[in-house]
């Protein structure tokens, strides 16, 4: 009885460990959304076009050309998601003029890529971006409008290479990945899930060779010297409202937040769109007024 009991207990603890592996496997190969909105089908133009990036990887991506001159959007999605989310903010700045860059991160929509790291591999799809957008329209400047993993990953980015662009919009950044991983397990679970998944942050990191505390945006937010605005649900249960106050504080530059009472994660454009388009209109408006000394963010 006592040997069965004791290899019963091993098969479980057997079992309990490949699931995590298999979760893990999963977690960095996730499945791909297929496209469900985009800028034209709300009513702008919109060109296919193909990037590849510095480590060889082919990105999907729709440039909506704009009249104006002076900036540039480039827009890069969520975890799971694909450029279809952020399809309405593109079409909302174009009607303003803006041109906009939506793209598919590496495993993702229609991009290539063997893999996903929720934000240390895809910095170098928002650098192919930017890139492109600078080539495409010298002269202006670039704002990377991103949520959740795109908002992560366009920090990250811009924290290496100042130069990549001149603005961030950043929706439900999280501040450490080492952070972010058990929040989202809580955010797509609840706190049986939270607890379920521990292992996982393990065996992803066995698997990729990455630690997840050296992914910190909130450290690359300190480099970067150019306006930001954050929005954040405050009640986030992923990248809750501690972490954006953390990114928030270690900003180098101008920096405001935008917080949606009562939403989650990366929520608020859907709980509160008119809030989220002021937002961004504000916004817009402050970074493209001339600079004048003692001029806040935002004012």
């Amino acid at each position: 009885m006592i040997i069965f009991v004791i290899w019963l207990i091993a098969a479980i603890v057997v079992i309990y460990l490949l699931m995590q592996a298999g979760i893990s496997w999963l977690t960095l190969h996730p499945v791909r959304t297929p496209l469900f909105l985009s800028p034209g089908y709300l009513g702008t133009q919109q060109e296919d076009v193909e990037l590849v990036t510095d480590d060889g990887v082919s990105l999907a991506t729709w440039w909506i050309p704009g009249e104006s001159k002076e900036w540039v959007a480039v827009l890069a999605h969520g975890y799971l998601m694909n450029r279809s989310e952020l399809s309405g903010t593109a079409a909302y700045l174009n009607r303003k003029g803006l041109p906009c860059l939506l793209f598919d991160f590496r495993c993702h929509g229609r991009s290539r890529g063997r893999r996903c790291t929720i934000g240390l591999d895809e910095m170098a799809d928002v650098v192919a971006a930017c890139r492109w957008v600078r080539a495409k329209a010298p002269g202006a400047k670039i704002m990377v409008i991103g949520s959740s993993m795109g908002a992560a990953a366009g920090a990250l980015a811009c924290g290496r290479d100042a130069s990549l662009a001149e603005a961030l919009v950043l929706d439900g950044a999280y501040s450490n990945l080492a952070v972010a991983v058990p929040g989202w397990w809580r955010f797509v679970g609840g706190e049986f899930a939270f607890w379920f998944c521990k292992p996982v942050i393990v065996f992803s990191r066995l698997l990729t060779g990455i630690n997840p505390r050296t992914v910190d945006v909130t450290a690359a937010l300190s480099q970067f010297e150019g306006p930001v605005m954050f929005i954040h649900g405050d009640c986030d249960p992923l990248a809750t409202p501690d972490q954006c106050r953390e990114n928030l504080a270690a900003c180098k530059g101008e920096a405001t937040v935008e917080w949606f009472p009562g939403a989650g994660h990366a929520e608020g454009r859907w709980t509160d769109p008119v809030r989220y388009f002021a937002a961004l209109d504000r916004f817009l408006e402050a970074i493209s007024e001339k600079q004048r000394p003692g001029t806040p963010l935002g004012s």
